[in-house]
């Protein structure tokens, strides 16, 4: 009988290598255990055979790991070739410094998105989000202005699965997403406050490819209280703008 992708000794390696890509940099053989729902000693010999091969490393001080050099230049070497962060990466550091906001870019990842690159605003309270984590399409400006230029059957996947509910104000209800996407088409750009995480709002706009479909998309991330609403269609032309660029700058990449 074949066995279990859940449970096969690949599966657990990606599921530790996985869990030091969140905030918390460094973990230790318990925590690793306790979050993955593992015994210590197979987080353990895993843990060894990672670190042999550079992908971790081990302060013997502090008895904690981290991610390792190995990993490093893997992550670079996909940087490198993401043709979506290679176009939009300048393009959001133009657009943080004219908003003086965290600008970010976010990847269409089949019925998911994944933020792939970002600028962090440079004043001292700010937002900031994790690179390489996994947000549905339905939460969040970024998503939802990815979600509103695909086809109208993969919006119908999309919303036949159960929606989370981050925050009170989070959009849950497909009917009033499809209303939603129907004016984020009309306009460009998608705007939400507060509805992954408290007290946060951004504005984002699609990133189309040289097919013209949707594969990511742009956003300036911002504390409610440094805008008021009535700003936000100006922050929109900016990001639609750089939006436009970043597409364009795809698109020349994908002609050659």
């Amino acid at each position: 009988m074949p066995e279990d992708h859940r449970s096969s000794t690949t599966h657990r390696v990606a599921q530790v290598l996985l869990a030091f890509t969140g905030q918390q940099r460094w973990l230790g053989v318990t925590e690793l255990a306790r979050r993955l729902g593992l015994g210590k000693a197979v987080v353990h010999r895993i843990l060894q055979a990672l670190v042999e091969t550079g992908l971790v490393r081990y302060d013997e001080n502090r008895r904690l790991y981290a991610l390792g050099p190995t990993a490093v230049a893997l992550g670079r070497g996909a940087d490198a070739g993401n043709e979506l962060l290679t176009a939009a990466r300048p393009v959001i550091a133009h657009l943080s410094h004219a908003t003086g906001e965290t600008t970010t870019v976010t990847q269409r990842t089949g019925h998911t998105r994944t933020y792939v690159g970002q600028v962090e605003s440079a004043q001292h309270i700010r937002i900031a989000i994790t690179l390489g984590e996994h947000q549905p399409l339905t939460n969040g400006a970024s998503g939802l202005s990815i979600l509103a230029f695909l086809p109208e059957e993969d919006v119908d996947l999309v919303l036949q699965v159960p929606l989370p509910q981050f925050t009170p104000r989070t959009v849950t209800d497909p009917d009033a997403i499809r209303e939603r996407l129907a004016e984020i088409r009309e306009r460009g750009w998608a705007y939400t406050a507060s509805e992954r995480v408290p007290h946060s709002s951004s504005v984002a706009a699609p990133i189309h490819d040289v097919t013209g479909a949707a594969v990511g998309s742009l956003s300036v991330a911002y504390l409610d209280s440094r805008f008021d609403e009535r700003e936000v269609p100006r922050l929109a032309d900016l990001v639609v703008e750089a939006a436009e660029s970043a597409t364009q700058r795809l698109v020349a990449a994908q002609r050659g």
